[in-house]
């Protein structure tokens, strides 16, 4: 690639690049949204309800996706701009990587989800 054309690809990846390792360092600092699929959807009166525990978790998960969406996003970047193409293959994993812990981290929230409405039952009870 040319000097211009490297200048360019930096500037348009690092902007989101500097984005993305913002928000994950606010999630894991547990300050302000939590930018989660069970947050989103949830609705305020649930978001007021949620227990400790889920809220922590969701910072976790929130921070973790984030943080490895800006290394997917620098990578993309290097091999762009330095044309390193064997840079696709650790990129690959790190996209599979990431869709497979967020499909477990959806079925381990679903678990601790219900653990916790059973165990405010069992107080009820």
């Amino acid at each position: 690639m040319e000097n211009i054309d490297s200048i360019v690809v930096s500037i348009l990846f690092g902007v989101p690049v500097v984005l993305l390792f913002f928000i994950a360092y606010r999630q894991h600092k547990e300050k302000g949204f939590i930018f989660t699929n069970a947050w989103l959807y949830a609705s305020s009166k649930e978001r007021e309800n949620m227990d400790e525990r889920i809220k922590k978790r969701e910072y976790r998960v929130g921070r973790n996706v984030f943080f490895m969406l800006g290394v997917l996003l620098s990578l993309l970047a290097v091999s762009l701009s330095f044309e390193i193409s064997w840079l696709y293959f650790p990129m690959g994993f790190l996209a599979g990587s990431l869709i497979y812990y967020a499909i477990i981290q959806h079925i381990t929230g679903e678990r601790l989800r219900k653990s916790i409405e059973e165990e405010k039952s069992n107080r009820e009870n």
